[in-house]
Protein backbone atom coordinates (compact mmCIF):
# COMPACT_ATOMS: atom_id res chain seq x y z
CA UNK A 1 0.00 0.00 0.00
CA UNK A 2 1.69 3.46 -1.15
CA UNK A 3 2.69 5.96 1.91
CA UNK A 4 0.60 9.13 2.15
CA UNK A 5 3.33 11.65 0.89
CA UNK A 6 3.24 9.22 -2.15
CA UNK A 7 -0.41 9.67 -2.78
CA UNK A 8 -1.08 12.16 -5.26
CA UNK A 9 -4.38 12.78 -4.52
CA UNK A 10 -3.69 13.60 -1.65
CA UNK A 11 -1.09 16.40 -2.30
CA UNK A 12 -3.13 17.89 -5.04
CA UNK A 13 -6.02 18.04 -2.02
CA UNK A 14 -3.43 19.28 0.47
CA UNK A 15 -1.69 22.28 -1.84
CA UNK A 16 -5.53 23.05 -3.53
CA UNK A 17 -6.27 23.50 0.14
CA UNK A 18 -3.13 25.44 1.62
CA UNK A 19 -2.10 27.83 -2.18
CA UNK A 20 -5.94 27.99 -3.76
CA UNK A 21 -8.19 28.47 -0.24
CA UNK A 22 -5.65 30.04 1.51
CA UNK A 23 -6.26 27.50 4.72
CA UNK A 24 -3.41 27.78 7.30
CA UNK A 25 -1.51 24.04 8.00
CA UNK A 26 -3.50 23.35 11.04
CA UNK A 27 -6.85 24.40 9.44
CA UNK A 28 -5.71 21.70 6.65
CA UNK A 29 -4.51 19.08 9.36
CA UNK A 30 -8.17 18.91 10.83
CA UNK A 31 -9.89 18.50 7.41
CA UNK A 32 -7.94 16.06 6.37
CA UNK A 33 -7.30 14.30 9.81
CA UNK A 34 -3.45 14.13 9.87
CA UNK A 35 -0.67 15.55 11.84
CA UNK A 36 1.40 18.86 10.73
CA UNK A 37 3.91 16.90 9.71
CA UNK A 38 2.39 15.29 7.06
CA UNK A 39 1.01 18.29 5.95
CA UNK A 40 4.55 19.84 5.21
CA UNK A 41 5.81 16.72 3.34
CA UNK A 42 2.93 16.89 1.41
CA UNK A 43 3.25 20.72 0.42
CA UNK A 44 6.90 19.70 -0.36
CA UNK A 45 5.98 16.62 -2.43
CA UNK A 46 4.28 19.40 -4.47
CA UNK A 47 6.71 21.27 -5.10
CA UNK A 48 8.86 18.61 -6.22
CA UNK A 49 6.58 16.88 -8.56
CA UNK A 50 5.32 19.35 -10.10
CA UNK A 51 2.16 20.19 -9.09
CA UNK A 52 2.71 23.48 -7.64
CA UNK A 53 4.39 25.71 -10.30
CA UNK A 54 3.56 29.01 -11.00
CA UNK A 55 -0.07 27.77 -10.52
CA UNK A 56 -1.62 24.73 -8.92
CA UNK A 57 -1.80 21.79 -11.52
CA UNK A 58 -3.96 18.37 -11.16
CA UNK A 59 -1.98 15.57 -11.84
CA UNK A 60 -2.97 13.43 -15.02
CA UNK A 61 -3.38 10.72 -12.32
CA UNK A 62 -6.31 12.25 -10.56
CA UNK A 63 -8.72 12.89 -13.26
CA UNK A 64 -11.43 14.42 -10.63
CA UNK A 65 -9.46 17.19 -8.23
CA UNK A 66 -11.63 20.09 -9.64
CA UNK A 67 -14.79 17.84 -9.70
CA UNK A 68 -14.26 16.63 -6.21
CA UNK A 69 -13.48 20.44 -4.92
CA UNK A 70 -16.68 21.46 -6.85
CA UNK A 71 -19.22 19.17 -5.07
CA UNK A 72 -17.43 19.87 -1.98
CA UNK A 73 -18.09 23.46 -2.16
CA UNK A 74 -21.56 23.03 -3.66
CA UNK A 75 -22.73 20.43 -1.51
CA UNK A 76 -21.17 21.81 1.47
CA UNK A 77 -19.12 18.57 1.90
CA UNK A 78 -15.80 18.16 4.26
CA UNK A 79 -14.11 15.87 1.23
CA UNK A 80 -15.56 14.43 -1.64
CA UNK A 81 -13.43 11.08 -3.47
CA UNK A 82 -14.33 9.93 -6.95
CA UNK A 83 -13.49 6.53 -8.63
CA UNK A 84 -13.04 6.56 -12.18
CA UNK A 85 -14.36 4.01 -14.45
CA UNK A 86 -12.29 2.08 -16.90
CA UNK A 87 -13.57 1.04 -20.24
CA UNK A 88 -14.38 -2.30 -20.33
CA UNK A 89 -13.83 -2.58 -17.23
CA UNK A 90 -16.09 -5.88 -15.17
CA UNK A 91 -18.67 -4.28 -12.16
CA UNK A 92 -16.32 -6.87 -10.00
CA UNK A 93 -12.81 -4.99 -11.09
CA UNK A 94 -14.96 -1.61 -10.57
CA UNK A 95 -15.38 -2.15 -7.35
CA UNK A 96 -12.10 -3.95 -6.35
CA UNK A 97 -11.00 -0.15 -7.40
CA UNK A 98 -13.17 1.56 -5.56
CA UNK A 99 -12.76 -0.74 -2.20
CA UNK A 100 -8.90 0.13 -2.76
CA UNK A 101 -9.41 3.59 -2.83
CA UNK A 102 -11.91 4.06 0.00
CA UNK A 103 -9.49 1.50 2.23
CA UNK A 104 -6.54 3.97 1.20
CA UNK A 105 -8.97 6.98 2.85
CA UNK A 106 -9.87 5.17 6.22
CA UNK A 107 -6.37 3.95 6.16
CA UNK A 108 -5.38 7.66 6.17
CA UNK A 109 -7.86 9.55 8.50
CA UNK A 110 -7.55 6.51 11.27
CA UNK A 111 -5.04 6.81 13.75
CA UNK A 112 -4.12 4.97 17.26
CA UNK A 113 -6.81 4.74 19.75
CA UNK A 114 -9.65 5.61 17.57
CA UNK A 115 -13.36 4.83 18.15
CA UNK A 116 -14.94 4.54 14.62
CA UNK A 117 -18.57 3.34 14.14
CA UNK A 118 -19.20 1.27 11.02
CA UNK A 119 -22.90 0.70 9.99
CA UNK A 120 -24.28 -2.79 8.14
CA UNK A 121 -25.22 -4.18 4.45
CA UNK A 122 -23.24 -5.11 1.46
CA UNK A 123 -20.67 -2.40 0.76
CA UNK A 124 -19.32 -1.80 3.84
CA UNK A 125 -18.95 -6.06 3.78
CA UNK A 126 -16.74 -6.58 0.88
CA UNK A 127 -14.72 -3.41 1.62
CA UNK A 128 -13.73 -5.06 5.10
CA UNK A 129 -13.15 -8.14 3.72
CA UNK A 130 -11.17 -7.02 0.59
CA UNK A 131 -7.38 -8.54 -0.35
CA UNK A 132 -6.08 -5.26 0.21
CA UNK A 133 -3.89 -5.00 2.60
CA UNK A 134 -3.78 -1.37 4.92
CA UNK A 135 -1.43 -0.48 7.43
CA UNK A 136 -2.35 -1.31 11.13
CA UNK A 137 -3.82 0.75 13.50
CA UNK A 138 -5.02 0.17 16.93
CA UNK A 139 -8.61 1.35 16.51
CA UNK A 140 -11.77 0.18 17.98
CA UNK A 141 -14.61 -0.77 15.36
CA UNK A 142 -18.12 -0.01 17.22
CA UNK A 143 -21.36 -1.22 15.53
CA UNK A 144 -24.08 1.42 15.49
CA UNK A 145 -26.65 -0.15 14.52
CA UNK A 146 -27.84 -3.79 16.34
CA UNK A 147 -25.64 -6.39 15.09
CA UNK A 148 -28.59 -9.11 15.41
CA UNK A 149 -30.74 -9.87 12.32
CA UNK A 150 -33.43 -12.99 11.14
CA UNK A 151 -33.75 -13.75 7.52
CA UNK A 152 -30.11 -13.01 5.99
CA UNK A 153 -28.32 -16.00 5.07
CA UNK A 154 -25.36 -17.03 7.00
CA UNK A 155 -22.43 -16.82 4.25
CA UNK A 156 -23.51 -13.50 4.14
CA UNK A 157 -21.67 -11.35 7.17
CA UNK A 158 -23.62 -8.01 6.38
CA UNK A 159 -24.73 -7.60 9.46
CA UNK A 160 -22.96 -5.04 11.63
CA UNK A 161 -20.87 -7.25 14.19
CA UNK A 162 -19.51 -9.10 11.59
CA UNK A 163 -18.29 -6.31 9.89
CA UNK A 164 -17.25 -4.59 12.67
CA UNK A 165 -15.12 -7.83 13.22
CA UNK A 166 -14.29 -7.80 9.69
CA UNK A 167 -13.01 -4.53 9.72
CA UNK A 168 -11.09 -4.96 13.05
CA UNK A 169 -9.09 -8.18 11.59
CA UNK A 170 -8.23 -5.74 8.63
CA UNK A 171 -6.47 -3.12 10.29
CA UNK A 172 -5.46 -5.05 13.21
CA UNK A 173 -7.74 -2.93 16.05
CA UNK A 174 -10.28 -4.48 17.92
CA UNK A 175 -14.18 -4.90 17.90
CA UNK A 176 -17.07 -4.42 20.49
CA UNK A 177 -19.99 -6.48 19.91
CA UNK A 178 -23.63 -5.02 19.68
CA UNK A 179 -25.66 -7.70 20.72
CA UNK A 180 -29.48 -6.30 19.94
CA UNK A 181 -31.59 -6.41 17.19
CA UNK A 182 -31.13 -3.44 14.49
CA UNK A 183 -34.96 -3.56 14.45
CA UNK A 184 -38.03 -4.11 17.14
CA UNK A 185 -41.51 -4.18 16.52
CA UNK A 186 -42.50 -2.05 19.68
CA UNK A 187 -40.75 1.38 20.43
CA UNK A 188 -41.53 0.37 24.33
CA UNK A 189 -39.70 -3.19 24.04
CA UNK A 190 -37.21 -1.23 22.46
CA UNK A 191 -36.75 1.58 25.23
CA UNK A 192 -36.56 -1.34 28.28
CA UNK A 193 -33.73 -3.21 25.98
CA UNK A 194 -31.84 0.06 26.53
CA UNK A 195 -31.70 -0.08 29.76
CA UNK A 196 -29.71 -3.22 29.98
CA UNK A 197 -25.93 -2.69 30.59
CA UNK A 198 -24.95 -4.78 28.26
CA UNK A 199 -26.45 -2.59 24.96
CA UNK A 200 -25.89 0.84 27.48
CA UNK A 201 -21.81 -0.50 27.45
CA UNK A 202 -22.47 0.38 23.80
CA UNK A 203 -24.13 2.98 23.15
CA UNK A 204 -21.99 4.86 25.64
CA UNK A 205 -19.53 4.60 23.11
CA UNK A 206 -20.97 6.69 20.40
CA UNK A 207 -20.04 9.64 22.14
CA UNK A 208 -16.24 8.85 22.05
CA UNK A 209 -16.65 8.44 17.80
CA UNK A 210 -14.51 9.96 15.92
CA UNK A 211 -15.62 8.25 12.46
CA UNK A 212 -18.21 6.41 11.46
CA UNK A 213 -18.55 4.59 8.34
CA UNK A 214 -21.68 4.24 6.25
CA UNK A 215 -23.31 2.73 3.12
CA UNK A 216 -26.33 4.10 1.94
CA UNK A 217 -29.39 2.29 0.69
CA UNK A 218 -31.28 3.22 -2.63
CA UNK A 219 -34.94 2.13 -3.26
CA UNK A 220 -34.18 -0.60 -5.36
CA UNK A 221 -35.94 -3.93 -4.16
CA UNK A 222 -33.67 -6.20 -6.37
CA UNK A 223 -30.66 -4.97 -4.00
CA UNK A 224 -32.32 -3.81 -0.90
CA UNK A 225 -30.26 -5.52 2.02
CA UNK A 226 -32.80 -4.53 4.05
CA UNK A 227 -35.55 -6.80 2.39
CA UNK A 228 -33.09 -9.63 2.70
CA UNK A 229 -32.31 -9.00 6.08
CA UNK A 230 -35.91 -9.47 6.75
CA UNK A 231 -36.40 -5.73 8.24
CA UNK A 232 -38.93 -4.81 6.07
CA UNK A 233 -41.73 -6.33 3.97
CA UNK A 234 -41.67 -5.71 0.59
CA UNK A 235 -45.38 -3.99 0.69
CA UNK A 236 -43.65 -1.86 3.03
CA UNK A 237 -40.74 -1.01 1.06
CA UNK A 238 -43.49 -0.29 -1.93
CA UNK A 239 -45.19 1.57 -0.12
CA UNK A 240 -42.22 4.11 1.34
CA UNK A 241 -41.28 4.63 -2.17
CA UNK A 242 -44.89 5.72 -3.05
CA UNK A 243 -44.19 8.19 0.07
CA UNK A 244 -41.07 9.77 -1.37
CA UNK A 245 -38.80 7.76 0.25
CA UNK A 246 -35.26 7.42 -2.33
CA UNK A 247 -32.99 5.77 0.28
CA UNK A 248 -31.97 4.73 3.80
CA UNK A 249 -28.94 5.50 5.76
CA UNK A 250 -28.32 3.85 9.41
CA UNK A 251 -31.64 1.72 8.33
CA UNK A 252 -33.29 4.92 8.95
CA UNK A 253 -35.33 6.24 5.64
CA UNK A 254 -35.38 9.40 4.10
CA UNK A 255 -37.01 11.49 1.00
CA UNK A 256 -34.81 13.47 -1.99
CA UNK A 257 -34.87 16.77 0.53
CA UNK A 258 -33.72 14.34 3.39
CA UNK A 259 -36.95 14.69 5.30
CA UNK A 260 -37.31 11.21 7.36
CA UNK A 261 -40.89 12.63 9.05
CA UNK A 262 -42.93 10.33 6.46
CA UNK A 263 -41.03 7.47 7.65
CA UNK A 264 -40.70 7.86 11.54
CA UNK A 265 -42.73 4.70 12.85
CA UNK A 266 -40.33 2.80 11.00
CA UNK A 267 -37.11 4.79 12.04
CA UNK A 268 -38.09 4.78 15.48
CA UNK A 269 -38.13 1.35 15.66
CA UNK A 270 -33.81 1.20 14.49
CA UNK A 271 -31.40 0.63 17.41
CA UNK A 272 -28.88 2.32 17.49
CA UNK A 273 -27.06 5.89 17.19
CA UNK A 274 -29.39 8.38 17.46
CA UNK A 275 -29.78 11.29 14.71
CA UNK A 276 -28.65 13.77 17.07
CA UNK A 277 -25.53 11.66 17.81
CA UNK A 278 -24.52 11.28 14.72
CA UNK A 279 -24.16 14.88 13.97
CA UNK A 280 -21.86 14.90 16.95
CA UNK A 281 -19.26 12.58 15.09
CA UNK A 282 -16.24 14.24 13.76
CA UNK A 283 -15.94 12.00 9.92
CA UNK A 284 -19.72 10.96 8.56
CA UNK A 285 -18.63 8.87 5.49
CA UNK A 286 -20.85 7.48 2.91
CA UNK A 287 -19.94 5.22 0.36
CA UNK A 288 -21.95 4.58 -2.55
CA UNK A 289 -21.41 3.90 -6.17
CA UNK A 290 -23.46 3.54 -9.50
CA UNK A 291 -26.26 6.13 -11.07
CA UNK A 292 -28.87 4.03 -8.90
CA UNK A 293 -28.00 5.89 -5.97
CA UNK A 294 -27.88 9.20 -6.81
CA UNK A 295 -31.19 10.74 -5.29
CA UNK A 296 -30.23 8.57 -2.22
CA UNK A 297 -27.22 10.30 -1.67
CA UNK A 298 -28.57 13.63 -2.33
CA UNK A 299 -31.27 13.22 0.54
CA UNK A 300 -28.10 11.85 2.90
CA UNK A 301 -26.12 15.28 2.18
CA UNK A 302 -29.19 16.83 2.60
CA UNK A 303 -29.97 16.02 5.66
CA UNK A 304 -26.75 16.64 6.64
CA UNK A 305 -25.90 12.96 7.41
CA UNK A 306 -22.87 12.54 5.63
CA UNK A 307 -19.73 14.87 5.48
CA UNK A 308 -17.76 12.53 3.48
CA UNK A 309 -18.54 11.40 0.00
CA UNK A 310 -16.86 8.32 -1.53
CA UNK A 311 -18.69 7.36 -4.93
CA UNK A 312 -17.92 6.78 -8.51
CA UNK A 313 -18.38 9.37 -11.83
CA UNK A 314 -21.63 7.69 -12.65
CA UNK A 315 -22.95 8.71 -9.65
CA UNK A 316 -21.34 11.96 -9.58
CA UNK A 317 -22.66 12.66 -13.15
CA UNK A 318 -26.25 12.05 -12.59
CA UNK A 319 -26.02 13.55 -9.33
CA UNK A 320 -24.91 16.47 -11.03
CA UNK A 321 -27.82 16.30 -13.18
CA UNK A 322 -30.50 15.58 -10.63
CA UNK A 323 -29.49 18.94 -9.16
CA UNK A 324 -29.64 20.90 -12.61
CA UNK A 325 -32.96 19.62 -13.29
CA UNK A 326 -33.71 21.19 -9.82
CA UNK A 327 -32.37 24.19 -10.81
CA UNK A 328 -34.07 24.20 -13.59
CA UNK A 329 -37.32 23.72 -12.38
CA UNK A 330 -36.96 26.30 -9.24
CA UNK A 331 -36.26 29.19 -12.55
CA UNK A 332 -39.71 28.14 -14.63
CA UNK A 333 -42.03 28.25 -11.57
Amino acid sequence: MKKIVDDNRLIYKCCYLYYMDGLGQKEICDQLGISRATVSRLLKAGKENGVVRIELDNPDSILYGELERKIEQQLGLKEVLIVDEMELESKADHMQRVYEEALAYLARIFHNKDYIGVSMGKTLYHLANGKINVEEVDCTFVPVVGGVGTQLQSDEGYHSNEIANAFAKKFHGSAVQFFAPAMFNDTQIMEGFLKERPVQEVTALFKKLKTVIMGIGSCSLKDSTLVKCGYISKADYEQFKQHGAVGDVLLKFLDKNGNSEPFHEFNDRVMGLSDEGLMNIENRIGIAVGEEKSKAILGVIRAKKINILITDISCVKELLSLMEEEESSCQTI
